[in-house]
């Protein structure tokens, strides 16, 4: 068994954990761990920009309230401030980092429009390819300075007196790692990819939350999973389509060429994401049709988006029609592991950034392009709390303390199988949701134990695990919240209800374990 040794693990090599380590790299030995390749990442598939106020008619506030709005008033507000004024830092850093942002003929920044924004205020890089040119500039920077160790995928937290020291390890042979840091990051992502319809192509199957859910930390918001209206549909979900194209003039329109966003909400096809979706689902849905996105009005679609283009290619989606098929899926988590403003979660040595995070600035529905600008701001937040951090008293570690006797207990019999998870997410904790069907689905994924003996389970095991304790987490937090707001909605609680405004469901595996007890005591379940 490998021990490896670091001043700061970061869990992670999407923006959050590269910047993270971009600005850590200076002052400690930094080792960042991924589940695949530095390229395979949510955020270096990101086609949508970072949403900033860098236009002089443009300002914080006003960025501030469209977020804030868009997450149907459930925004942690100071954490939406400190989001957005960082909005200019971000696209500079960038820039000085590498990243070639578009700009127009003058110079400045080429900005564009997306669901939920009053303003243009989204900065792209290579059109559609903001994620890719972001990500490559980042991997540039800390390739020299940060050992990045691809293909680990991080099965539990190391902890040692009520501190985090670490996190254990597999990779795809069964080969054990133990990773002890005197500080560690979760940048590993959401949990989208539990679902069969999603846009996330990379293990978000939210093993990082389901790590820190095992060993206590607190997670929150688990309900709020935002569908993005236009997935670029075939026979399989081949990818995701920008909110870019709409913000350039596409429509979304019905079999029938009826573009259906006409009186909806005033923003019209650039509605926040959970109203569009649930239209869009509507239309599929309720009424038998087929959804397209219309881009005929688009001149030089394939300069602007060319990585659109090689999708539809790869689909057979011909653009010479000028209609591209869409329907919406799982798309961003904004459930997380709760995190402040320097990303410090509840237990002491171990931080949460990113998507895995949730700090409060997305509330019930992120706003269009402010995820890849939360990464930025939390990683350098981290990466600052980190810095000024005393670790003289950090205590002495010992391996042998890890070691643990085989359980006696067959795990693997009692899970579902992850084609069996996706679609009951999909059938029972989709845009649409009802308490019938919420509790079927949490009877069918409940286990004995939330918190077995992972060290002697294979890698395949480990995965369905977390799958199955993700998807249980979400379906029981969504039956908690009896309203609808932002991307959760119940069809038998179809409106917001006053007495669950800013109300966070709160879930801890003490908590949980101790409920899941009393109830098999009676024989009852809920």
């Amino acid at each position: 068994m490998t021990h490896i040794e670091a001043d700061v693990l970061i869990v992670g090599g999407g923006i959050a954990g590269l910047m993270a380590a971009e600005y850590l790299s200076s002052h400690k030995n930094v080792i960042v761990i991924t589940k695949f390749s530095e390229e395979q990442s949510n955020s270096y598939l990101a086609q949508g920009g970072i949403s900033a106020a860098v236009d002089k008619e443009d300002s914080w506030v006003e960025h501030l309230l469209d977020t804030i709005k868009a997450g149907h008033l459930h925004n942690d507000h100071e954490m939406v401030k400190n989001l957005v004024q960082e909005g200019k830092n971000v696209i500079h850093t960038l820039a000085q980092w590498g990243v070639r942002f578009d700009r127009t003929e003058d110079g400045s920044f080429m900005l564009g429009k997306e669901g939920g924004h009053h303003r243009n205020r989204i900065v792209h890089a290579g059109g559609d390819q903001t994620g890719k040119k972001v990500m490559d500039a980042l991997i540039r920077r800390v390739k020299d300075k940060v050992e990045v160790i691809t293909y680990q995928y991080a099965v539990d937290l190391i902890i040692q007196n009520n501190k985090c020291t670490g996190v254990y390890c597999k990779d795809d042979a069964g080969n054990s790692t133990f990773f002890h840091a005197k500080n560690t990051i979760l940048a590993g992502g959401g949990y989208a990819g539990i679902y069969a319809t999603t846009s996330n192509a990379f293990g978000s199957d939210g093993s990082v939350l389901c790590m820190a859910y095992r060993a206590g930390v607190e997670l929150s918001d688990l309900e709020f999973v935002q569908f993005h209206p236009t997935l670029l549909t075939g026979r399989n979900t081949v990818g995701l389509i920008t909110e870019a194209v709409r913000g350039k003039g596409g429509v979304i329109v019905n079999s029938k060429g009826i573009p259906f966003m006409e009186g909806v909400h005033p923003l019209k096809d650039l509605a926040p994401r959970d109203i569009v979706s649930r239209r869009i689902f509507e239309e599929i849905h309720n009424h038998g049709e087929r959804v397209y996105l219309d881009i005929r009005g688009i001149t030089g679609f394939e300069k602007h988006f060319p990585g659109v283009s090689m999708l539809c290619e790869k689909a057979g989606v011909s653009l010479n029609e000028g209609l591209i098929p869409v329907a919406p899926g799982a798309h961003f988590t904004m459930g997380g592991i709760v995190s402040d403003q320097n990303g410090k979660t509840s237990m002491a040595g171990l931080y949460a950034i990113g998507e895995c995070a949730n700090t409060g600035v997305h509330g019930a529905n992120r706003l269009a392009s402010n995820s890849l600008l939360e990464g930025a701001v939390f990683a350098k937040s981290a990466a600052q709390s980190i810095l000024l951090t005393d670790d003289c008293n950090t205590s002495s570690f010992s391996f042998r303390e890890l070691e643990t006797p085989t359980q006696d207990y067959a795990l693997a019999s009692e899970l579902l199988s992850e084609e069996q998870i996706r679609s009951i997410m999909d059938k029972h904790a989709g845009i649409c949701r009802h308490e019938e069907g919420l509790k079927a689905a949490a009877e069918m994924l409940q286990l004995t134990t939330w918190n077995p003996l992972l060290i002697n389970e294979p890698l395949s095991v480990i995965k369905r695990l977390n799958m199955q304790t993700m998807a249980w987490l979400t379906l029981t937090s969504a039956l908690k919240r009896e309203e609808s707001r932002g991307s959760h909605y119940r069809k038998d609680y179809p409106f917001p209800q006053s007495e669950w405004e800013q109300k966070k469901i709160i879930r801890s595996l003490r908590h949980d374990e101790s409920i899941i007890a009393q109830k098999a005591a009676a024989r009852v379940f809920n």
